[in-house]
């Protein structure tokens, strides 16, 4: 283990050097890669996906995201491994990148919103050459620049892509279990609610566990910090399935054929809104309210409106 996480090391560092001999030319190049796998730009593409072409798809890529995340925190409060500059003095990242690489290191969150958005498009449009490599392309993209930035080995990269696949597959299964029988979709989210309480029952057992050692051992992650990136997670997951499974039985809209301005300006009217949506809360929110809970609040409340409270107004259209 040790002999492979050197070999990793060995290569970041490699990646490290190319970085100072070019005097960081492609740094804009891969830090805009990076993009492709932080929130704005993924949920913009998932809500013209399921508001404006195909809703199948959109409801498919949602699922992929949501659960995505559920894997991904799991493991990383489970496996507990660190960044790559606290395993190894000598890998310097980017500085810019560190801001949104705070918690653990493994498995990549980038790479894994990347491969459940990304690659979950390819796969569904698998037939589409154009879009399928392009789709890879943007995975590749994220996963190798999380890489070259210095924030991630490429075990966590590898791992996350892994993960996506196969929840990709399970899932296309399990959409299509859901659909073949009434009232699957109840079944199915009673399952999640019990595995979010489970879920917030093991980050508050973990962050209690991690507190007793955090003052002596700096490059353990902050619990409280870990708190407020899990329950935005967490909110975020519910307000996918809770919004998928209300829409499905109360409003269930439909997507017309075709691109007509109606239609676009319907699309783009809904992404400002989410826009202003998520830089507002927070800022509401945060005054009277707990970081983590605010975190989960505002989460919640950004993935329903994508699945509920927009295809309400849509409907209403």
């Amino acid at each position: 283990m040790f002999e492979t996480m050197d070999l990793q090391i060995q290569y970041l560092l490699l990646l490290q050097q190319f970085r100072q001999a070019t005097h960081g030319a492609l740094d804009g190049f891969f830090m805009g890669a990076t993009w492709l796998g932080e929130v704005i730009i993924p949920l913009s593409f998932i809500s013209i996906i399921y508001w404006g072409i195909n809703k199948k798809a959109g409801t498919f890529l949602l699922f992929n995201l949501g659960l995505t995340l559920y894997v991904n925190v799991f493991l990383k409060m489970t496996a507990c491994i660190k960044r790559p500059w606290l395993i190894d003095s000598r890998v310097c990242p980017l500085e810019k990148a560190m801001p949104a690489a705070d918690g653990y290191s493994f498995p990549s969150g980038h790479t894994a919103g990347a491969t459940a958005v990304w690659g979950s498009s390819a796969f569904w449009w698998w037939n589409n050459k154009i879009v399928r490599y392009t789709m890879i392309t943007f995975v590749l993209l994220v996963a190798f620049s999380r890489n070259y930035v210095g924030v991630h080995t490429p075990q966590d990269v590898i791992v996350s892509i892994l993960i996506g696949i196969c929840l990709m597959f399970g899932i296309d299964r399990l959409l299509k279990w859901i659909d073949a029988k009434d009232g699957r979709d109840l079944i199915f989210y009673s399952v999640l609610l019990l595995m979010t309480a489970f879920l917030c029952i093991y980050l508050h057992l973990k962050c209690c566990m991690q507190m007793e050692i955090y003052d002596s051992l700096k490059d353990v992650v902050n619990p409280l910090e870990m708190k407020h990136g899990v329950y935005g997670k967490i909110g975020f997951m519910l307000g996918i399935f809770t919004g998928w499974i209300m829409e499905r039985r109360f409003i269930k809209f439909d997507i017309q054929d075709g691109i007509n301005l109606k239609k676009v300006l319907s699309v783009i009217s809904g992404i400002v809104i989410l826009y202003i949506l998520m830089m507002c809360l927070n800022k509401i929110f945060v005054i009277f309210i707990a970081k983590h809970i605010t975190a989960a609040i505002i989460a919640f409340l950004t993935a329903f409106y994508i699945t509920f409270l927009y295809p309400l107004v849509l409907k209403r259209l």
